[in-house]
């Protein structure tokens, strides 16, 4: 009786003997109701225990504590705390969101990761699933998990993360991230790019980064991040009828720290050797005595015939064998000299 006259008149004063627990035989439906008439949403909730009751009274949330009603939550079984976080998020999505966030985490195991990334996925809140899995990533190595942090990090703009777990996750489908950062197109590529160096997608990448005009990340990621790939990037942007200049200002950007056999082969492959006569040029006056840079630079003399007997008796440093093999298809004389020179006397027979 108590109680009830003070709710009626004085909420506070039965809000704070409810709060000591000074009552414990008293009528709690009817108690309840006059709670909920008198504005004290968390004691009403705390009396009622049928979830139409529940679920009408936790949506005011402008008049509940946040702690208050994440503890609240905590009382509850699996199924009704789900029913009611989704009654929230429908109820007002951004203004119930960071409470529906902190009940998720505090009680994910009870509820389920799964159960909660569904619930956020539901309502399309990438803002959700960004705060709930970011609590979760460094204990977990579900790729799911991982992709859909990612996902969720790129969709509302924490591009610095983005790139973060892309340098530095080892849990994440690869495959799937380079699609879906392609098809997000985000304004920095650097997440594409660690996820394209890491898991071996240059190609890929290169021709991302071409058709879409970000050419000084093609020139950052060879110059900065991985040199040794130039070749792989040369390859693309000559199938990408990339013009000659670019690619040749790329190639002497880098020059000593480029490997030269494999960009030879991919220039060769292509019949597009000619292209790499600067820089060959550049490596020789540099005083290299590489096999490669010298076999290279051999077949390009022999193709413009420009006066390739000199070189082809005077040069010490190219492979006999493999320019002499070159020459056989385009002059058997010139083949014959180089066999000569190298003593090849199978080759010569042949």
């Amino acid at each position: 009786m108590v109680l009830e006259i003070n709710l009626v008149t004085f909420p506070n004063v039965a809000d704070a003997i409810l709060a000591n627990g000074m009552f414990s035989h008293y009528d709690r439906p009817r108690i309840a109701q006059l709670c909920e008439k008198a504005g004290l949403f968390i004691r009403a909730l705390q009396h009622y225990s049928e979830l139409p009751d529940i679920k009408r009274v936790i949506v005011n949330t402008h008049a509940i504590e946040p702690q208050s009603l994440v503890e609240f939550f905590g009382t509850l079984s699996r199924e009704w705390a789900l029913e009611c976080m989704k009654d929230l998020l429908l109820v007002n999505l951004r203004g119930n969101l960071q409470i529906i966030v902190q009940t998720a985490k505090e009680y994910s195991e009870q509820l389920g990761v799964d159960a909660c990334i569904k619930l956020f996925e539901q309502f399309k809140s990438y803002e959700g699933l960004y705060f709930f899995l970011g609590s979760y990533l460094s204990s977990s190595e579900d790729p799911d998990l991982h992709f859909k942090y990612i996902e969720a990090a790129a969709k509302t703009g924490q591009i610095k993360e983005v790139e973060r777990v892309t340098r530095e996750s080892n849990f994440y489908d690869a495959e799937k991230t380079k699609n879906f950062l392609m098809e997000a197109k985000l304004p920095d590529a650097r997440p594409l790019i660690n996820v394209c160096d890491r898991f071996g997608f240059v190609p890929d990448l290169t021709h991302y980064l071409y058709t879409n005009n970000m050419l000084r990340y093609i020139e950052g990621y060879v110059q900065k991040v991985n040199p040794g790939n130039a070749p792989l990037v040369v390859g693309q942007l000559l199938d990408d009828e990339c013009p000659e200049d670019f690619i040749k200002g790329l190639i002497l950007s880098v020059r000593s720290l480029l490997p030269v056999e494999p960009l030879v082969d991919e220039c060769e492959k292509r019949n597009r050797l000619r292209l790499l006569t600067q820089f060959l040029e550049h490596l020789v006056s540099e005083g290299s005595q590489d096999v490669h840079v010298h076999n290279a630079l051999g077949k390009i003399i022999i193709d413009s015939n420009n006066n390739p007997e000199h070189f082809l008796t005077t040069n010490p440093y190219y492979d006999s064998r493999v320019v002499g093999k070159y020459c056989e298809k385009r002059d058997p004389t010139l083949a014959v000299v180089a066999y000569r020179r190298g003593q090849c006397d199978d080759e010569l027979v042949n």
